[in-house]
């Protein structure tokens, strides 16, 4: 993309995301980013706009900040798990340690009759009947182990809105642009990541615009990015499973 004459205001300096952050809050309808870096905590902003009915879109890459830390931390909040239940499983669960159950009140009682029997008729050959209940105590632990591999639960993610993390490598492009769109009117442009450094604390340069123009350009450029099928982007499904606990049943 190139675009001439824009008309711009330029920001350099600590602080460069402080006006950013005011509009973006103020956003009534849509807010895009672009952002490399991204801080979990910021992510709470776009939260917060979502629970606002605001349109959201984000791209990004895996160079998220903490990405393994905290299990709190915000990006859990945007990768959404929805757990699957097989029922027909289930009930063949259910079945299988009612059956188990069953099995041990069996044997346990089996082993207190051939104890009293024993005593009572001060004959060891009664110890025999001990076999069978052998047998019981083994296919109820057969029943267990199956009950417990049996997997009754699939899980599938969702995103809370829609966005890209796309893959950092030799292969792919590398995302370095930092752009930020406001209800399709406001764009700010320039080195300042959607961090707590970029926004608040590096030297930062950017500039804010509201070229007609521009923002029409703009914006078709960050969908077009969106939707590129050159850039190798994130497996959610994979990055769910490395995010959450998966229990089988």
């Amino acid at each position: 993309m190139y675009h001439n004459n824009t008309l711009c205001d330029i920001y350099i300096g600590k602080g460069a995301g402080k006006k950013l952050m005011d509009d973006m809050r103020s956003a009534k309808y849509s807010v895009k980013i672009i952002s490399p870096y991204l801080s979990p905590y910021l992510i709470s902003e776009l939260i917060n706009l979502k629970d606002k009915n605001i349109d959201v879109k984000l791209i990004t890459t895996n160079n998220i900040e903490d990405f393994y830390g905290d299990r709190e931390r915000n990006i859990y909040k945007l990768i959404i798990q929805k757990c699957n239940t097989d029922f027909d499983k289930q009930i063949i669960r259910n079945k299988w340690i009612k059956l188990a159950e069953t099995l041990s009140y069996i044997s346990y009682g089996l082993i207190a009759l051939l104890i009293a029997l024993a005593y009572y008729f001060r004959d060891l050959k009664i110890f025999l009947g001990f076999i069978p209940i052998i047998i019981l105590f083994l296919i109820r632990g057969l029943y267990k182990i199956k009950t417990k591999n049996l997997r009754i639960y699939s899980y599938n993610y969702t995103q809370l809105f829609p966005f890209k993390v796309y893959m950092c490598n030799e292969k792919a492009s590398l995302i370095h642009s930092k752009i930020y769109l406001i209800d399709g009117q406001i764009a700010y442009m320039g080195s300042l990541n959607f961090t707590a450094s970029g926004t608040q604390h590096n030297h930062e340069t950017r500039i804010r615009t509201t070229d007609i123009n521009a923002i029409e350009k703009i914006n078709k450029e960050i969908d077009d990015l969106f939707e590129n099928p050159y850039m190798i982007a994130a497996d959610l499904q994979l990055w769910g499973r490395q995010l959450y606990i998966e229990p089988i049943n």
